[in-house]
């Protein structure tokens, strides 16, 4: 078996963290939603990447 070091386990937890929020989103109906601005996401960026959560004004840090 593999081992893994703490960088990767670092970026799986970092992953999943964004599917729960973006579930969450779903949950309440914010999804599409910057979570800044509250404005609508591109769709285009949207699909590239579902874990989005805020649009091109308000960049995510990572």
């Amino acid at each position: 078996m593999a081992e893994f070091n703490n960088e990767s386990v670092l970026a799986i937890e970092t992953t999943l963290n964004q599917v729960d929020r973006a579930l969450e989103r779903l949950r309440v109906g914010s999804y599409r939603m910057c979570q800044v601005c509250g404005e609508e996401l591109d769709q285009t960026a949207l699909v590239r990447n579902p874990l989005l959560a805020n649009c091109s004004a308000h960049p995510e840090s990572l």
